[in-house]
């Protein structure tokens, strides 16, 4: 029998250690590939929006390129820029279409829950959906066609069938127009949400009501929405997230307009940045954005509360 020598021993140790040390973080190495694919696409550009905020980066002065501007980016944004502006105009549109979005969504989902059909429960499903389904570039093409106060069909039906005058969409009332077809388009996200919510409750809960003699309306504020709770903050925070990078379909329709009207805070960085390239003062708009963004989503979590939502 051949006795094994001392560097096979030494080799034998190093790898039984290195087994020990795998098996010992195991959960770690697997996390591993997503921790540095998030410090990739998000630690990493953060950091580096954050620097171009700090320093000149206007394409058109290429002789103070990369010098230290300070603050004074925030200030050309804030003070003599339009930020504040589209900052106003943000909130108008995401308060607008979350509330038409969330009412609209659990109105839906609560009827269709009502009927006792299931082929008509599966044929309201199938058709409420519809609409997510079309792309916002695409969206914002088609209603710019209905909306033409020439050929478009919806002005045509105002005129022709009820006794007022048809605006011009786009241009008298541009923000609520761009509102409504957000609404068009994101409600059934909601009614998909609510209405798993809502056939989640187990029917004693609701039997038990009404053998109570509670009303209809009772059952939905004592009984049924404190149940969705979860349902509720968990829609509400996913919809306001993407409502504030809202971008595609409002750019596509009205290019921010007219004037400044629908410029909502994504248009304002993306003109600043790739319009008057000026990527320093769009860097700073959107480092005062993610701080907004990530401190109301903070104060909503903490208004609601983790207790039932997380359990």
């Amino acid at each position: 029998m051949n006795t094994p020598t001392q560097s096979e021993v030494r080799q034998g140790i190093s790898v039984a250690r290195l087994r020990a040390l795998w098996n010992d973080y195991l959960p770690y190495w697997f996390m591993t590939p997503m921790v540095l694919m998030m410090l990739l696409v998000t630690i990493f550009p953060g950091i580096y929006d954050l620097y171009l905020s700090l320093v000149h980066y206007d394409l058109s002065s290429p002789s103070t390129m990369g010098s230290f501007a300070g603050l004074s980016n925030f200030e050309t944004a804030f003070v003599s820029g339009d930020a504040v502006h589209s900052f106003a105009i943000t909130i108008a549109f995401v308060a607008g279409a979350l509330v038409l979005e969330t009412c609209l969504g659990f109105i839906l989902a609560a009827l269709v829950t009502g009927v006792r059909s299931e082929r008509m429960q599966t044929f309201y499903r199938v058709t409420f959906i519809l609409p997510m389904a079309v792309a916002p570039v695409s969206l914002a093409t088609i209603f710019r066609i209905m909306l033409n106060t020439e050929v478009g069909v919806i002005p045509y039906l105002i005129q022709t069938y009820t006794p007022f005058v048809a605006p011009n969409f786009l241009s008298d009332i541009p923000l609520l127009t761009v509102i409504t077809i957000d609404t068009w388009n994101w409600t059934p996200f909601m009614f998909i949400i609510f209405y798993a919510g809502l056939s989640s409750i187990p029917d004693t809960l609701v039997e038990a009501s009404q053998v109570d003699g509670a009303p209809l309306w009772r059952r939905y504020v004592h009984v049924i929405i404190p149940y969705m709770k979860p349902v509720l903050f968990v829609a509400i925070l996913i919809r306001l997230i993407d409502l504030l990078r809202t971008f595609g379909l409002v750019f596509s329709l009205t290019r921010g307009g007219p004037g400044s009207a629908t410029k909502l805070v994504s248009i304002n960085i993306f003109e600043t940045g790739f319009k008057f390239v000026d990527l320093g003062v769009a860097s700073a708009i959107a480092i005062v954005y993610l701080i907004c963004i990530v401190a109301l989503c903070n104060v909503l979590i903490a208004v609601i509360g983790f207790e039932g939502v997380w359990d």
